[in-house]
């Protein structure tokens, strides 16, 4: 279906470099023609020529961008090209098998060397990178014309270049006013001993950006706790910005924390006051004036009804934080303040899903006191029903994120039952919105908490030939965490036999979730990685949620740089 097809007709786009010559554009329409060399040894023979040109090819999906280097042999019979992967381009290393790199050296319409992913690891350095010029090394595996594995060594290359477009580099400014004379922060939050920084401990500095372009702004870390934040300064002149906090304050009193940006620094100081201070009740024992609320079942999240009273004898005002030990996939905590002494009752909240049934044992602890309580977890539900409605005439509608409405994608049963083997199938169309002719159909089963779905996988995989099978994309009877295969995928992409799978994994079951107006109490998610056999690296990452009765309501695709994802706008289950 489309919202697959997009992520795995990009991995066979860079797997096929090899397969097609390119119409190359230039970035921004405006092509370049700089100088340079290059060379190469493959171990027998040096091959050596000049840097045609040089350029950024932003226009493609997923915000990722092609630096092309194009040259001639020194006779100008053989084409040398050279092409990294990745959303902006700075010195570093470009691996193959990150999908960053990859080489083809030809002569008239035959390969000569190739490489890539599938061949072996290739690896370019860009050792130097200006907005005028470039040059770097490159080695590793390659296939001859004769479909051996040889060694490409001493690679190197330099060109003139235009950096124009390709991701802004990083900025340059100073902390504070011009003169770079620091302005005295602003702190958000509350600081006290023992007590973890979240998102509300914040320290707002002032920049002022002579160039655009990325920025890292962060302190040392003191006292157990930094504070940090990276981004992009779109323009430049004087700007606010608010770094987060993390970690948590190992001491009471004054710290002094230096704030970096480039070669700038600041100074600050912040109070940490000491936390509160006193004793459970049952200390060192079990926990008592002790209550639980809620119900705990295995696989069921725990939400807000599920909390553990717990008795306090507070004998310093503060800040506090109380917690359990995390056991059965839970835990049970609160933070907050007293503001008296004397003894006090406190609900720590529950969060996590239970991962087994039967009885668990669980230790609070506040400072140095603790107490004990255990907690009886039931088995899990049998399979809740059907996540993926296939009566006649239900439809759905969904929606790219940030896209507009003709992005959009509407689906619907059809009254088409095929019979592939001996399993009969319904199918869903899709349209475009507004609807004209299909543009696409699947088929699916669903015996049992089983769900399948039959396919050509050469509608994803380019193989050279039509692969035809099905696969359990969803499985409603398993507990939280559980993970599955699909059959072994085989087939040949320009000759070459790969032979890949899905694997599958349930990341929550009966989870709510709101989209939008709409409010799903019962949800499971599933990611999808499809793997070459014998690469550790999933090629493809998706996940997919379905939604009981309802069916699948969000579908997100990465290729480990950029992201795309489709929402339930609306839906009619009949």
């Amino acid at each position: 279906m489309k919202h697959i097809k997009i992520a795995l007709y990009f991995f066979a786009a860079i797997v096929l470099l090899n397969a097609c010559q390119k119409e190359y554009s230039i970035e921004h329409g405006e092509k370049t023609t700089p100088t340079g060399t290059w060379q190469f040894n493959d171990s027998s023979q040096l091959f050596a020529g000049n840097m045609d040109s040089s350029y950024i090819d932003s226009s493609t999906s997923f915000n990722t961008k092609i630096l092309h280097l194009i040259g001639k042999s020194l006779d100008g019979t053989q084409t040398f090209n050279l092409e990294l992967y990745a959303p902006s381009f700075i010195t570093g290393t470009y691996k193959a098998s990150l999908f960053q790199s990859t080489f083809l050296y030809t002569a008239g319409g035959s390969n000569i060397y190739q490489a890539n992913q599938l061949i072996g690891e290739f690896t370019v350095i860009i050792t130097a990178l200006t907005s005028t010029n470039i040059s770097g090394t490159f080695s590793g595996s390659a296939l001859n014309s004769s479909n051996k594995l040889i060694q490409i060594t001493q690679g190197k290359f330099t060109s003139s270049f235009s950096n124009t477009g390709s991701g802004g580099g990083v900025s340059s400014g100073v902390l504070g006013d011009s003169s770079g004379r620091c302005k005295p922060v602003k702190l958000a939050g509350t600081y006290s001993q023992g007590v973890a920084l979240d998102s509300s401990n914040t320290v707002q500095v002032q920049v002022t950006v002579a160039k655009a372009g990325t920025y890292s702004i962060k302190t040392n870390t003191i006292n157990g706790v930094s504070f940090s934040k990276t981004g992009t300064f779109t323009s430049t002149g004087v700007q606010n910005i608010t770094l987060t906090g993390s970690g948590i304050p190992t001491n009471a009193g004054d710290q002094h924390f230096t704030l970096s940006y480039g070669n700038s620094q600041c100074d600050f100081i912040i109070n940490f006051a000491p936390p509160a201070s006193g004793t459970l009740g049952g200390g060192g024992g079990s926990c008592t004036s002790f209550a639980i609320a809620g119900a705990y079942q295995q696989g069921i999240p725990l939400d807000a009804s599920n909390t553990i009273q717990v008795q306090v004898n507070v004998t310093t005002a503060g800040k506090y934080s109380i917690s359990t030990n995390i056991a059965n996939g839970v835990v049970f905590s609160k933070t907050g303040s007293f503001t008296a002494t004397g003894v006090q009752t406190i609900l720590l909240t529950g969060s996590g899903t239970p991962v087994a049934p039967g009885v668990q044992n669980f230790t609070v602890t506040f400072g140095t006191s603790n107490c004990s309580f255990s907690l009886t977890f039931l088995p899990g539900v049998a399979p809740s029903g059907d996540y993926f409605p296939l009566t006649p005439n239900s439809n759905w509608t969904f929606s790219l994120a940030a896209g507009t409405t003709q992005d959009s994608m509407y689906l619907t049963v059809i009254n088409y039952a095929p019979v592939f083997g001996a399993n009969t199938y319904k199918t869903i169309a899709q349209y475009d919105v507004p609807p004209s002719g299909a543009t696409d159909s699947a088929y699916f089963r669903k015996p049992g908490g089983d769900y399948y779905q039959y396919m050509n996988f050469s509608d994803f995989i380019q193989f050279d030939k039509p692969v035809f099978g099905e696969y359990i994309f969803l499985k409603d009877n398993v507990v939280n965490g559980s993970t599955w295969n699909s059959p072994n995928i085989n087939g040949t992409i320009s000759g070459i036999p790969i032979t890949g799978f899905f694997k599958m994994t349930i990341l929550a079951k009966a989870v709510p979730v709101t989209i939008a107006t709409f409010n799903f109490p019962n949800v499971i998610k599933v990611k999808y990685e499809f793997f070459v056999l014998g690469s550790p690296t999933p090629l493809a990452t998706a996940e997919r949620w379905f939604a009981y009765n309802v069916g699948e309501i969000h579908t997100s695709l990465t290729d480990g740089i950029s992201t795309i994802a489709y929402d339930i706008g609306n839906y009619h289950i009949f």
